[in-house]
């Protein structure tokens, strides 16, 4: 049995792939995006961080830790919990993160019981790990969540610390071995959002419209300050705002307008 290090169990989840699922948010994550808003995903092993508390009205000195490691069997007897939510929903199971092929042992263990159990199969990943362990978990993967960040590979180094070189090249390779994948663009207004940078991406997914047709467009949002302060990081994006309605609506249908399918959010 495996060990995987987690940050969080999210069940009946209904952004993370179709229908109600459970998602496993693996720790650890090779990039380190301006944007991430699960700062704590990023390190592969448990952070414990000082925090403060109320209790009785007085705030009291505490500690927190995010992430914990568990057993590959323990977290089917979580996922199994809900099997009936799956089946009538047409949902499944999630493996998130961080990067979940970053713990490439306890997914790929993971993701064969899931078979085994006959359960839906999802895998949300940044594409930018070792393409051989996309392979051993390409037959037990019902769908992959893929994210395209940004196409300028100087830019894509700047804003998430890696090119993007070995994440397009992944991408490939799922789609001619027959994946099934959903391309993930999260919506950075001044960051990815300029004509020139949308283009690309259009044209980027066009190429590739015979083996995947749909594309999630997924706004940015500052729900995270937070966790950054706690964890003493530093916000890299303090004056961006959220996408509003009318900007996400008008990306959509500039994607539309090539025959894409374009969902906003999850």
């Amino acid at each position: 049995m495996q060990i995987a290090t987690i940050f969080d169990i999210k069940r009946f989840a209904v952004h993370d792939g179709p229908g109600i699922r459970t998602t496993v948010f693996f720790k650890g994550c090779p990039l380190r995006c301006w944007w991430c808003h699960n700062p704590e995903s990023q390190l592969p092993e448990p952070e414990t961080v000082e925090i403060e508390r109320k209790v009785d009205g007085r705030r009291v000195p505490a500690r927190r830790t995010y992430g914990e490691q568990v057993g590959t069997a323990e977290l089917m007897e979580i996922i199994l919990r809900d099997r009936h939510y799956y089946a009538e929903s047409g949902g499944g199971v999630t493996f998130s993160g961080g990067e979940p092929l970053m713990q490439p042992e306890a997914l790929s263990e993971l993701l064969r019981a899931c078979r085994k159990a006959k359960l839906h199969t999802c895998v949300d990943t940044c594409g930018h790990v070792v393409a051989t362990d996309f392979e051993r978990i390409l037959d037990d993967t019902d769908l992959f969540l893929y994210d395209l960040k940004h196409m300028d590979p100087l830019l894509h180094l700047k804003y998430t610390g890696t090119g993007n070189g070995l994440i397009l090249s992944n991408a490939d390779r799922l789609l001619e071995a027959g994946a099934r994948v959903i391309f993930r663009i999260p919506v950075i207004p001044g960051i990815n959002t300029s004509d020139e940078e949308t283009g690309r991406m259009i044209s980027f997914l066009e190429e590739r419209s015979d083996r995947c047709r749909e594309v999630h467009l997924l706004p940015y949002h500052r729900i995270a300050g937070q966790k950054y302060s706690r964890l003493g990081k530093t916000i890299r994006l303090p004056e961006v705002k959220e996408p509003g309605r009318k900007m996400m609506e008008t990306l959509q249908k500039r994607f539309e307008q090539t025959g894409l399918e374009v969902l906003i959010g999850g």
